[in-house]
């Protein structure tokens, strides 16, 4: 699985630990999101990222308040990471977005910031390459709000108004976070992004040094160059697999594993030490699927028989459990 730095960790442990409703120490969160917690202790630690996931949802569940992970991101300093260096250094938002996305992967290689462009301007987009986003929706928040601190802190506040896109259908949510964050915070959208106004990303930083920059990102460039090509954990592996198949006939664990070249027990025992299993790479791979083809305009019978879903029924009992909606009622909230 995908390992992460630990200092999010960390960070996350410090804002659990001055919470008056926390009663569980955050090293029992840990525990129960299949981390150890000896990584609060170790200077050089690294993570599984779909733990730090679990612990940002173990933590909202335990205070009983969904706001604790966007308040998380929101209480983010910035971090002295060769990234956070070079975007401070860099002439404009547009060029910071370049670099990020060509160096984050040093220090987080799970995290995909993009760029779209639409009518009401351009969107920094965050999706995630492991995680599907309707199961660890807090981590997701968490990271989005975290992202929009930092752009606050990289323009000096002078980029304005932004505006927080989550898939959240909470709008009572929306709205706390919204007050938290002092940006629009909409809801019941298409994914996670930060919405700039027309013409952001030409928004000159003021801490822009372009002697800086240069010297930062040839220190860059050999960072990239000695960095080891990682190998693809067996999760990675297994979604870029479904994600080939389908739409189609879902291949069966079985299938996948005579394909790996291996038995069924390794796949099961590899998989739960990377926090996850076959089943819910599955779901995630058919849920983002069936997302995409609604809001193409596809009609759910038919994206029911091309998920390999016995029928329609079957296809939104399965929708509704994802994501707590039915296809019919996502489909007219992202119209």
């Amino acid at each position: 699985m995908t390992r992460v730095s630990a200092y999010r960790l960390k960070h996350i442990a410090r804002v659990y630990a001055a919470e008056p409703a926390a009663r569980v120490p955050f090293k029992e969160i840990l525990e129960m999101a299949g981390a150890h917690p000896d990584a609060l202790d170790d200077p050089d630690a690294s993570v599984e990222i779909l733990h730090e996931a679990g612990a940002v949802e173990t933590a909202c569940r335990e205070l009983g308040d969904k706001s604790f992970a966007g308040r998380a991101g929101l209480a983010a300093g910035v971090p002295g990471t060769l990234v956070a260096y070079l975007v401070r250094a860099s002439d404009t938002l547009e060029e910071a977005l370049k670099l990020s996305q060509r160096f984050y992967a040093m220090q987080d290689p799970d995290l995909r910031l993009g760029l779209l462009e639409t009518v009401n301007g351009p969107k920094i987009t965050l999706t995630s390459g492991v995680i599907p986003a309707h199961q660890y929706p807090r981590h997701r928040e968490m990271l989005l709000c975290g992202l929009y601190r930092r752009a606050q802190q990289i323009t000096s506040g002078g980029l304005n108004p932004l505006v927080l896109e989550m898939e959240t259908d909470d709008l009572e949510h929306c709205r706390r976070l919204s007050e938290l964050s002092e940006c629009e915070v909409r809801g019941n959208c298409t994914g996670y992004a930060i919405g700039l106004p027309s013409g952001g990303m030409r928004f000159v930083i003021p801490t822009a040094d372009p002697a800086l920059l240069e010297h930062l990102r040839m220190h860059g460039e050999e960072q990239l160059r000695a960095r080891p090509v990682a190998a693809m954990s067996l999760s990675e592996r297994i979604t870029h697999m479904l994600e080939e198949r389908l739409p189609g006939r879902v291949p069966t664990g079985d299938a996948v594993t005579d394909e790996l070249g291996m038995t069924r027990r390794t796949m099961t025992r590899r998989l739960a030490a990377e926090g996850t299993s076959f089943k819910a790479l599955l779901e995630g791979v058919l849920c983002d699927l069936s997302k995409r083809f609604l809001r193409d305009g596809e009609s759910i019978a038919q994206i029911a028989f091309m998920l390999d879903f016995s029928d329609q029924a079957a296809f939104s009992v399965a929708f509704k459990r994802w994501t707590g909606e039915t296809p019919a009622r996502y489909r007219r909230a992202k119209k």
